[in-house]
């Protein structure tokens, strides 16, 4: 089975509001996004199509008949576009919000019929480059990620290994004053969307759970000498991203945390899924 993903951008504005809700009352709900005004995104979109090689042109598909079906249905009805007033599906129906979850599970409706016997897999959309959702073709099933960046230094030194040892394992990152990172921690939680919000879950609670467990714990730290966690394990970035899971998974709750990656340099990441493995 071979993957081919294809990569558009559009831009387009939309606001989020209950119809029956006042003013006051959306912007509790929906913060700045309920502005009646509109804002807009420069959103990108990533569409993954699944299938065996066509053994006359050895491809998944023709990638130009892939582009012509993402402009006549993407681009079309996006593009330079105020969604909440000029797309039929939301125009028609003010109580489905333009958030990136249904925007994700509109657009598979749109391209998965269009695709002639080729399979769809994923559709990505990125509001911005922090911020993604995910959606599989699985009824209001949608992966939702959120990206945070916090800075910390360590010593990678394990008390498992004599001092001569962790010098030859860990080589300049053994240094004993340490060294540092800004780390980039993907979170990526999972739910059905809720027809009211069209949202997997609050991302207020999503930001403050990342401000008091881990912002307020490791950001700004020397993982070796100011964190507990660290104390007596080696803060290897495999160790730091389970951590990270036993801090935040809990407080998360009834959010469903489906995964962490944790980007220690441009070059590597690490990512860990919990018990569902």
């Amino acid at each position: 089975m071979h993957y081919l993903t294809r990569q558009i951008a559009f831009e387009a504005s939309h606001y989020y509001s209950v119809p029956e809700l006042s003013d006051a009352e959306n912007y509790a709900l929906f913060g700045a996004t309920a502005n009646p005004n509109s804002h807009g995104h420069n959103y990108v979109l990533e569409a993954t199509v699944k299938g065996r090689l066509n053994p006359e042109h050895g491809m998944v598909i023709n990638i130009t008949d892939l582009d012509r079906v993402l402009r006549e249905e993407i681009v079309a009805y996006y593009d330079h576009k105020h969604i909440n007033l000029q797309h039929p599906t939301f125009a028609n129906n003010p109580h489905l919000q333009p958030t990136s979850e249904n925007l994700a599970i509109q657009m598979w409706s749109a391209l998965e019929p269009r695709l002639n016997g080729t399979i769809l897999h994923r559709i990505r959309l990125y509001e911005d480059s922090t911020l993604f959702a995910d959606y599989y073709g699985d009824g209001q099933m949608v992966y939702f990620t959120k990206v945070y960046e916090f800075s910390a230094s360590h010593r990678l030194h394990s008390p498992q290994l004599n001092d001569a040892e962790n010098r030859e394992v860990f080589g300049k990152c053994n240094n004993f004053y340490g060294h540092g990172h800004n780390y980039v921690l993907e979170v990526t939680i999972k739910g059905e969307v809720n027809p009211r919000t069209g949202m997997v879950a609050d991302l207020h609670c999503l930001d403050e759970t990342m401000q008091r467990q881990v912002y307020g714990r490791f950001d700004h730290k020397h993982l070796n000498l100011d964190t507990p966690e660290f104390e007596n394990l080696n803060p290897t970035s495999e160790n730091f991203v389970q951590v990270l899971w036993e801090a935040i998974e809990p407080s998360l709750k009834p959010i469903k945390l489906h995964r962490l990656r944790l980007r220690e340099t441009p070059k590597n990441h690490f990512d860990y899924y919990g018990d569902e493995i």
